[in-house]
């Protein structure tokens, strides 16, 4: 299983919800991100509240969870990270809190990838920050 031990500001890949699954589906293109990624010293983390957005049961959980397991840390959400989001989300207007929590983990750790299946909400969510410039949003 992954660690959830805090984790030095490093160069990080952050997976929500669409990057998880698109993995467990085996997307050729997600893969392809993934091991640039960690071939160029990316530290692939998850933030703890996308786990709530991919277990909810069903026949392709056991493709879920060994994506799940096999990405270097858990991101708990600290009090900083939270409140960031919520900033984000009232600055651009959207309600999805778990996007705006993966913006706000990849804002705190410039520069950061995210891999996601809907790059919409988080460009927007991401649009107008300083560090934005060093994250970049990789559809997959």
């Amino acid at each position: 299983m992954a660690s959830v031990e805090p984790l030095p500001r490093l160069r990080r890949l952050i997976l929500d919800a669409g990057g998880i699954l698109a993995l467990a589906r085996g997307s050729a293109d997600a893969r392809t991100a993934l091991d640039r990624a960690v071939r160029e010293g990316y530290v692939v983390l998850i933030p703890t509240p996308v786990l709530a957005q991919v277990h909810r049961g069903g026949h392709d959980r056991a493709h879920v969870d060994r994506v799940v397991n096999t990405v270097d840390a858990m991101l708990p959400t600290s009090a900083l990270v939270a409140r960031r989001a919520g900033e984000l989300q009232a600055k651009a207007g959207t309600s999805d809190a778990i996007d705006a929590i993966v913006a706000a983990e990849a804002l705190e750790s410039v520069p950061s990838l995210i891999l996601t299946s809907d790059p919409g909400d988080l460009e927007r969510l991401l649009e107008g920050e300083p560090e934005a410039a060093r994250v970049v949003v990789i559809r997959v």
